[in-house]
């Protein structure tokens, strides 16, 4: 099945409307996951979310439709080390000839087509986020985030694309943004790319009494962690059938980031806060 929003130019109307087919699709990616990391020995932690699913509602939350993780540093450059198990795909820039606007990795089903957004030509399949959790010193997480961003902000502009319906009709701010990312930024996008991912490695190789993600929407203040908050043994909960790993302060995490979690926000407020351009569930296409 197949499902595209000619009108909205970022987003799939019926995404949020949590399709069967989709949903279980996504829990046969977070499985396979699970068993791979299993196998190699890798260690990884339900997040975001994900993890507000698995401790109130034992699995997805009901108007939700991803899943997030994440994966010390070490474990994640094991990961990434990986050939793609069959079925499925390790998706990072490291490792793809795509222009993908991301740092962290996706593992996705390698049958199935997802475009995310239309400004980002990059297909993949049904997927689950990785974020790789790094060692920062507390006094610098602040303008290390901040050098990052500028570069990942770089790059970006340099792979957007904007169609002329879009330029013709998008407001003055929006015109001139596009004009600057084809006379500055797409000039530069290789070289952008290189400064970003150059600095990706030196941040990766810190050490500090913080845990950080650096590609991430969230404010500082919600992806700085204590590192004694992933210490010891996860505690191991139910996802739907499916035995997931929580870290070990993982309520004092989400507190963190989300205040009181375990209390659902308003019914007017539970919708999906992900869209995606295409969809298709049964093959890998190209849609561009």
């Amino acid at each position: 099945m197949a499902t595209e929003d000619k009108t909205r130019p970022e987003a799939v109307g019926v995404w949020g409307s949590r399709l069967p087919q989709y949903d279980l699709k996504l829990k046969a990616v977070l499985a396979a996951f699970s068993a791979l990391c299993e196998r190699k020995g890798l260690r990884w932690f339900i997040s975001f979310g994900s993890a507000i699913g698995t401790v109130r509602h034992g699995g997805m939350i009901p108007w939700d439709d991803d899943i997030d993780v994440y994966m010390p540093r070490e474990d994640f450059r094991k990961l990434l080390s990986l050939p793609d198990p069959e079925g499925y795909e390790i998706v990072h820039l490291s490792r793809s000839s795509q222009p993908l606007p991301y740092t962290y990795a996706k593992f996705c089903d390698a049958n199935s087509t997802i475009w995310e957004q239309r400004k980002y030509p990059c297909v993949i399949g049904v997927f689950i986020d990785v974020f790789p959790l790094d060692e920062v010193p507390a006094a610098q997480a602040h303008e290390l985030r901040k050098a990052y961003s500028e570069r990942l902000i770089a790059y970006k502009r340099g792979i957007r694309r904007t169609s002329w319906k879009q330029w013709l009709h998008g407001s003055l701010h929006d015109k001139v943004a596009t004009v600057q990312d084809f006379l500055y930024y797409r000039p530069f996008c290789r070289r952008s790319l290189r400064r970003l991912m150059s600095y990706d490695a030196r941040v990766a190789a810190l050490k500090g009494d913080k845990y950080i993600l650096y590609d991430n929407i969230y404010p500082d203040a919600k992806v700085v962690y204590d590192k004694s908050l992933f210490a010891g043994e996860p505690v191991m909960a139910d996802f739907d059938g499916l035995k997931v790993p929580l870290p070990s302060g993982n309520d004092a995490i989400l507190r963190q980031i989300y205040g009181d979690y375990m209390t659902p926000p308003p019914e007017d407020k539970r919708v999906s806060g992900h869209h995606q351009y295409y969809i298709n569930l049964e093959e890998r296409v190209c849609p561009f």
